[in-house]
């Protein structure tokens, strides 16, 4: 039977009372300290407006290091098969119990048996005397967990932290972004935004971090298609980013049935990673300074809540109780394509495009070769990997090799050092064999390849070579950090070679908007002219493995507008001018954070997807 205590006596326990519609949740994250494991349980009742009521148990097990990263299931009940114990079980379905200090239960391929203890003060966003569709009390908050899990018949010991709540209601939220984060360096991060509308507005947003240093607001929070969450609390004096995001893969998807009969796509991940940044000024209209920087690599929880599916994840439908079964789609293999050959050098041209000359504010002699400068080999990273952006430590290493003793200079104007990322969405020109430049200016086509590319770029270090007499070397070493060149996974190889570029479409995206669209007929060069100048640069005749990137288009993120650059130029101390860039980068929507997804295409010559990570 189902208990009938009034609202207020005991809000853990169920608070149903015969009313139509009704729905409750009770749910438990367990994060394993590893921070690869982890283990989501629900026990739920759905009274909808008119039709069959029931129970469900829920469970969800995530490990990044398994294939698949994370399985699911769920099992059905009459609503009456929900009871109450005595004692301290708050509900029971089956053979899966909930206590404020336990769950034991199982779907499925999972099983549980996990306790809790401890944890911080909780507290509740709205009071439960509000007459809201949706109510929510936190059980136990960053309690400390022990447990085992089977899986597969294999049984796994669980040790980490845990978070349980119980959701009442007449009606779901149709939108919801939460982040759980109880490893951020010495604190735990949690930001909640909730809203009554199919899309985020009129809503409850709050973040907190609890710790030695404690931080709260309200943020402005956004759920984006590749399964990441934003959240960003400004104010006049103080401004923080916070964001956590998972792969598609780690998610598990659910369709819950609102008590409106719609669908409520909720998409869940506990492995997910996660980046808080805190940025100060002393008065409004001041430079922002960075003042903290945190990484969170796994352990983390991710959740949306939305009517529509998040591309890529896998939803268990309403009245299933698995996973889709989804045969994969064999990729068939190009005839005209062929794996990356063993590269020898990189030389990467720049302002090759009018449209991006224009748009840094710089002038261009037509008749002068294009820039041109290095990057390291080991920036290539062909397919669709993760790309980790750099710490604070490893840009200052980066650039004492450029210049001995600028560290302790940096340091003493930037306490905490941000890459300022972006993106250049470019073509790569591959050499697949001996080049021969003459027979290449007389119209004889050449062994070349080309390829989608990304050259990602640290844009910090680029800023502090502006002044210097060879400001190409801090091009080089902001572009040359690991895995900061993302190519397509094969290089397109034209039949016969190629005299000329082909005209191509180029476009970039970044968390799914295009930033990027242009032809390679706005080419400044000609493809003489490209392998003329990484020849002289490389002072030898291109050779198979030489790769050219051929520069990008205009869109890249770091965007002044005239006036800001006329007032850049006027400061000439480069530790100023950083400064300036950093405090331009805390308010930017367009430059690159970890989470982002960049995305390069590049029609024939493939596609190459990237997020950034930690």
């Amino acid at each position: 039977m189902l208990c009938e205590e009034g609202m207020g006596k005991d809000l853990d326990r169920p608070v149903w009372r015969g009313q139509r519609p009704w729905f409750e949740i009770w749910f438990a994250v367990v994060l394993d300290e590893s921070k690869r494991r982890a283990l989501w349980i629900r026990q739920t009742m759905f009274v909808p407006r008119s039709g069959a009521a029931r129970a469900t148990v829920w469970g969800a097990w995530f490990d990044a290091d398994a294939n698949p990263p994370s399985i699911a299931s769920k099992r059905f009940a009459p609503l009456d098969a929900a009871i109450v114990d005595e004692g301290e079980t708050l509900i029971r379905t089956f053979d899966s119990r909930l206590s404020r200090t336990a769950a034991v239960g199982a779907v499925d391929g999972i099983a549980w048996d996990v306790a809790w203890t401890g944890g911080r003060e909780t507290h509740a966003d709205l009071p439960a005397w509000l007459p809201a569709p949706t109510h929510a009390r936190p059980i136990v908050h960053d309690a400390e967990a022990t447990g085992k899990v089977t899986v597969g018949g294999r049984v796994i010991d669980l040790k980490g932290r845990a978070l349980a709540m119980h959701l009442w209601g007449k009606r779901r939220v149709p939108t919801l972004h939460w982040i759980w984060a109880p490893w951020t360096g010495d604190g735990s991060l949690e930001v909640t935004a909730v809203s009554l509308r199919d899309t985020f507005s009129l809503g409850l947003a709050s973040l907190r971090l609890d710790g030695p240093t404690e931080v709260k607001g309200r943020p402005a929070t956004a759920a984006h298609a590749n399964n990441l969450i934003t959240a960003t609390v400004a104010g006049p004096r103080r401004l923080i980013h916070a964001r956590a995001w998972a792969e598609p893969a780690a998610t598990v998807g659910y369709a819950y049935r609102d008590t409106d009969d719609r669908d409520l796509m909720v998409a869940q991940s506990d492995i997910g990673s996660a980046f808080f940044e805190v940025y100060a000024r002393t008065a409004p209209g001041a430079p922002w300074r960075p003042t903290d920087e945190r990484r969170v690599e796994g352990g983390v929880a991710v959740e949306i809540h939305q009517r529509t599916p998040l591309p890529g994840v896998e939803y268990i439908a309403w009245d299933a109780t698995t996973r889709p079964e989804i045969a994969p789609v064999p990729v068939p293999h190009r005839a005209d394509t062929v794996p990356w050959p063993e590269v020898t050098a990189i030389v990467a041209l720049g302002l090759t495009y009018g449209d991006h000359v224009r748009e840094t504010g710089q002038k261009l002699d037509p008749s002068a070769p294009p820039t041109s400068f290095t990057k390291h080999v080991r920036a290539l990273a062909p397919g669709n990997g993760p790309v980790r952006v750099p710490t604070g430590a490893e840009l200052l290493a980066a650039l004492e090799q450029v210049e001995a003793g600028l560290e302790a200079q940096l340091t003493e104007h930037l306490p905490v050092i941000p890459a300022v990322m972006d993106y250049e969405g470019e073509l790569a020109l591959v050499a697949l064999g001996a080049i021969d430049e003459d027979a290449l200016t007389a119209g004889t086509p050449q062994p070349f390849g080309l390829a989608a590319a990304n050259d990602l770029t640290a844009r910090l270090v680029q800023a502090l070579g502006e002044t210097t007499e060879n400001p190409l070397a801090y091009w080089a070493a902001a572009k040359s950090f690991p895995s900061f060149l993302p190519v397509a996974a094969e290089v397109w190889a034209p039949a016969g070679g190629i005299a000329k570029i082909p005209e191509l479409s180029l476009e970039t995206r970044v968390n799914g908007a295009i930033r990027q669209a242009a032809s390679t007929k706005l080419l400044i060069y000609d493809l003489a002219a490209i392998v003329r100048a990484a020849r002289t640069h490389l002072g030898r005749p291109l050779v198979r493995g030489d790769v050219i990137l051929t520069g990008t288009p205009s869109g890249v993120g770091l965007r002044l507008s005239p006036l800001t650059r006329r007032v850049a130029a006027l400061v000439k101390d480069r530790f100023r001018k950083a400064e300036l860039l950093v405090s331009t980068y805390a308010t930017s929507t367009a430059l690159l954070r970890p989470g982002d997804v960049i995305e390069v295409d590049a029609g024939p010559a493939g596609r190459v997807r990237t997020r950034l990570v930690v």
